[in-house]
């Protein structure tokens, strides 16, 4: 079985307020990408890592992150798109069609731990499509446009989605070019993949798998690995 990681890293930081790709940041000294190829790094059963980013960032990328932290698994870097849609499936494409496994995962979640890794692969096995996600806290209210709430939702059965999502091949790459077809946009990979009919298992996600969006999450990562997380500048 060939395991590949599709490392989706070409955002472009507009929260940030930064100039560079928000993966890109560093956090103690290393860059945000680098905390997280080193986890896909050390899977033992992933085989091989195919990074996405903006083409203009791509030597730097190569030069200051795979060369520099010597990310031996990463074998394609691969041009992003306008959107993370066409970003990911611009990477599926690349994919040599021997794969059986893509374990797809935003380069802004540095904080994914080895094992979240592990279980996706061994459920998609089984199931064909599986996403790491949190059940909610907090009460969710669905609004009108004018503010006034509409309803209260029944938050045992709404879940926040994380990354890895990780499909078996043939199923995301056949979903991902339907809705290419279809012009059909999604925020992630499994609605694509439940769009076109199939189902997809959920496992139980990580409260510390953040993805770095703002200025905020850069402090929350930080005071994670200060906790314990294994950090080299």
């Amino acid at each position: 079985m060939k395991v590949v990681a599709l490392i989706a890293a070409a955002g472009l930081g507009k929260r940030m307020n930064s100039k560079i790709s928000k993966s890109f940041i560093p956090i103690f000294g290393k860059p945000i990408l680098a905390y997280t190829l080193e986890k896909f790094e050390q899977c033992k059963l992933i085989e091989e890592i195919c990074l996405i980013v903006n083409q203009e960032e791509k030597d730097f990328c190569s030069k200051n992150i795979i060369l520099r932290y010597n990310f031996s698994k990463v074998q394609k870097i691969i041009n992003g798109g306008e959107t993370r849609q066409e970003s990911v499936y611009n990477g599926l494409k690349a994919l040599n069609p021997d794969v059986d496994i893509v374990v797809i995962h935003d380069g802004a979640r540095p904080l994914v731990e080895e094992t979240l890794i592990q279980d996706s692969i061994e459920v998609a096995q089984k199931n064909g499509a599986v996403i790491v996600a949190i059940p909610l806290k907090d009460t969710v209210k669905k609004s009108q446009k004018n503010f006034f709430i509409k309803e209260t939702l029944n938050r045992d059965e709404i879940w926040r989605a994380q990354t890895p999502q990780t499909f078996k091949y043939d199923i995301i790459l056949s979903a991902h070019h339907q809705a290419y077809k279809d012009k059909f946009c999604a925020t992630d990979d499994a609605a694509i993949v439940e769009r076109y009919g199939h189902k997809v298992k959920m496992i139980i996600g990580s409260e510390e798998n953040i993805k770095i969006t703002t200025p905020f999450d850069i402090i929350i990562a930080e005071n994670f690995l200060k906790r314990g997380f294994k950090f080299t500048p």
